[in-house]
């Protein structure tokens, strides 16, 4: 009796044996790496990424995203994930913009403590920025509307404080620190002073006034004050970054000529006023500082310059110049000759 062969298994029934199988195990297989990724994102949010006693200054910038915060959190090493922190952050809406300035936060902080801190974090520091052409007086009302830093303190400090600085060793018995008191923008302490916000700008300037400037003043025979004054000219009459050096040249051939400098911006400082516009009572006033009725530099600086209008002043263009006026979009144009000015006078409607 023969043994009857076995049969082939279906191929249709092989098919679906394996999809079966593929059906039960595909869930766990995902299953395993999303627990794992759960666990990971969990671990981010609630454990601190570098546990410890000590607290981690950190800056939001002006004008920072939140997502640069969270970068910024993570360069200081407050935060693993920058993803998790922004993503985390936008699902419980707490994207929102965090105000700018220095903060202080304790290392044992987890990310979900952290976003929370943030929604209501008042900074240690917060910026000042002082604009390039600012007289002391202009700062302190700037100052005022701030709130931070009483005008009245800072001017008070800016005109008789004393401070030590080798740079200030030219100024005269009684002069004020106008032309020193570098602009930029500063952290300031929230419960700072004029003093401490003085001292960064005098700071700042002393990094600037480094070797090679130094180098540049004293081929010209200028000490700190004078370099500083003919810059603040520069900063006063000059709006663009191309008129500098020439406004440089002009005060420089005008100096050497004998001539008197004839800057408004000089009045200007004189009268105590910012205005558009000199009238002829005006270049009448009865001051030192008033360069249409005396030569040479006035007594000292009409504004704190910035290092560009600094520059300038170390390294103006060789030109032929004695004038120049300005056009109504702060262009300014320049002559050799009063015949040339005269023309420009009129080419410009000023005559």
């Amino acid at each position: 009796m023969s043994t009857p062969a076995p049969r082939k298994r279906s191929r249709a029934l092989g098919c679906v044996q394996w999809f079966v199988v593929v059906l039960f195990l595909l869930p766990a297989a995902l299953g395993i790496p999303a627990v794992i990724g759960y666990n990971w994102v969990d671990h981010q949010l609630h454990q601190p990424a570098n546990p410890g006693n000590s607290k981690v200054r950190f800056v939001v910038p002006q004008g920072a995203t939140f997502h640069e915060v969270a970068d910024t959190l993570h360069r200081t090493g407050l935060i693993d994930s920058v993803t998790v922190f922004d993503l985390y952050a936008r699902y419980k809406h707490l994207d929102r913009n965090v105000q700018a300035g220095a903060y202080e936060l304790s290392r044992n902080l987890n990310m979900i403590q952290i976003l929370t801190a943030l929604q209501t974090a008042i900074p240690d520091e917060i910026f000042v920025t002082i604009p390039e052409g600012y007289t002391i007086k202009k700062t302190a009302e700037l100052l005022d509307k701030g709130g931070v830093i009483k005008g009245s303190d800072y001017t008070a400090l800016a005109v008789q404080g004393k401070f030590n600085y080798d740079f200030l060793k030219d100024l005269p018995p009684g002069a004020s620190l106008e032309g020193f008191l570098f602009p930029d923008t500063y952290l300031v302490p929230r419960a700072g002073t004029a003093k401490d916000l003085i001292t960064l700008q005098l700071d700042n300037f002393k990094r600037l006034w480094d070797d090679t400037r130094q180098g540049q003043a004293a081929k010209r025979q200028l000490n700190p004050l004078q370099v500083v004054t003919i810059a603040s000219l520069i900063e006063r009459e000059a709006r663009f970054q191309e008129d500098r050096p020439l406004v440089a040249s002009v005060i420089y051939n005008r100096l050497a000529a004998g001539w008197p400098l004839q800057i408004d911006a000089t009045v200007l400082y004189a009268k105590g006023v910012w205005q558009s516009t000199v009238t002829t009572d005006d270049r009448k006033i009865n001051s030192p500082y008033n360069t249409y009725l005396h030569t040479g530099l006035p007594p000292g600086p009409i504004a704190n310059p910035g290092v560009k209008a600094i520059d300038a002043a170390l390294q103006p263009a060789d030109t032929g110049y004695f004038f120049y006026l300005s056009d109504p979009q702060g262009h300014n144009h320049y002559a050799k000759t009063n015949e040339e000015f005269a023309r420009l006078l009129k080419q410009y409607g000023l005559q």
